[in-house]
This record gives C-alpha cells, structure tokens and sequence, in this order.
C-alpha cells in the first residue's frame, strides 16, 4: 500500500469519484478522504456530471458501466466542459473499443478491474501535479481559484459570486499582485457604463465578505490589488 505520506501530494487536489460499486467506491475514497482537499462521490454518471458541473473537481475516477448515463458519456461532456481535468477509467471491459473512446475523451489512464489501489493512487499523484501546476491558484490555506471557470472555492465548495464580482475578481487575481487602477476597472468591467468609485467599493467589500478581509488591498488614490496570504 502506497504510503500515507506520500498521499499528502493529494492535500490541494478535488477529487471526484464515479462508481455504482459500492464496496470498491469506499475502498477508493478510504484513503484520500483526509489525504485530499475535497472528495466528491456518485454511483451513477448523471450524479457525477451534476457533481462536476457544481464542484469542478481536478480529478474524476469514473467507472464505464454506470446507470443513467455511461461513465464514457460522462467523461466526454465533462471534457467539453474542461480541457484541463484529469479523467481516469475504470473498468472491468478492457477491450479495444473502450481504449479507442478513452482515447478519444482524452483520459489520462484506463485501469482494468480488479483495480490495483497503489497503481490507482500513483496515477492520482502524478496527475494531481500536473493539473495544479497549471489549473487552481491556492490563495491560502482555505481558499483557491480556478481562472479557467473563472469560480473561487472555500474549502472545495464554490463561492457564490455576482457576475460583476467574478469579472472585478477574475481581473485581480490576473492582475499577479500588481495594483488595477480605477480607470482599468472602469475600461474592462463597467465598458461603456460609468463607473464611480463607490460601486466600485461596494463590490470590493461584498467579494472580501464572502471570503476574506485580505484578499484585496486598497491602493488610496491609485486602485485595488490582489493578495496572496498562503503561508510556506
């Protein structure tokens, strides 16, 4: 069994796990519940699209035989969803045809059943590495961004956002820490429409209350910039 610590690799991945068996599902979450920053579960693929949809995991270990929709199906409208999500299969079916789609689909590995739980969890690491690497921006030890879906999370659940502060916070964190001048806000965000400097706090303020104080510093007479707070 792959040691506990090197599972810690795992501590800033989302993982979702697909499969309508019930004893091999546990056996897989077990040990990654406390290795990993969230673990999501589902034993059909119409849960786990829902799932994916509302959590947008790192990782998705889906089975193919699933009821209401195929673990295949799944993987094929989550990769239209994302271009950056690791998708592992499992399988009991080795054939030619499900390698082919697997393929197809874009699936980092196809793992023939009885599964090999080191094998599994040593894909996990590697692919969990990759996908950080260039997906999520940790901003502390609670929250991450995703710039691809544009969504910040707390503790693997996604905020909820207006649609002006997902913009006004998307445009900060792109920003890499440098401070966004008020006359950038006003060309990238308002457009067309005036901006004054009190809506402009005003959703400033509502974006640090449904995360932190700190995450956007004021600049007075200049602009507001994005702040990292992760500790080494």
């Amino acid at each position: 069994m792959v040691d506990n610590d090197i599972l810690d690799g795992l501590k800033n991945a989302l993982i979702l796990v697909v499969e309508d068996d019930n004893d091999l599902r546990l056996a897989i979450e077990r040990p990654l519940k406390r290795r990993c920053k969230a673990l999501y579960s589902a034993s059909s693929g119409k849960e786990g699209l829902k799932l994916f949809r509302e959590k947008r995991p790192h990782i998705v270990i889906t089975d193919i035989n699933l009821p209401e929709l195929s673990g295949l199906d799944m993987a094929k409208e989550i990769r239209a969803l994302s271009s950056e999500v690791a998708i592992i299969i499992i399988t009991a079916f080795g054939n030619e045809e499900n390698l082919i789609r697997s393929y197809n689909i874009g699936a980092c590995s196809l793992l023939k059943k009885p599964i090999d739980l080191d094998e599994l969890f040593m894909i996990l690491l590697s692919n969990a590495k990759k996908t950080l690497d260039k997906g999520f921006i940790e901003i502390n030890e609670e929250f991450s961004y995703n710039p691809e879906n544009q969504t910040l999370y707390h503790q693997g659940k996604s905020v909820e956002l207006t649609k002006k502060e997902t913009k006004i916070l998307d445009l900060l964190i792109k920003s890499k820490g440098n401070p966004v001048p008020y006359d950038e806000f006003q060309s990238r965000i308002w457009g067309t429409t005036p901006m004054t400097l009190d809506a402009l706090r005003m959703h400033i303020n509502s974006i640090r209350k449904k995360s932190f104080q700190e995450i956007v510093k004021n600049f007075s007479g200049v602009g507001y910039r994005f702040c990292r707070t992760l500790s080494d």
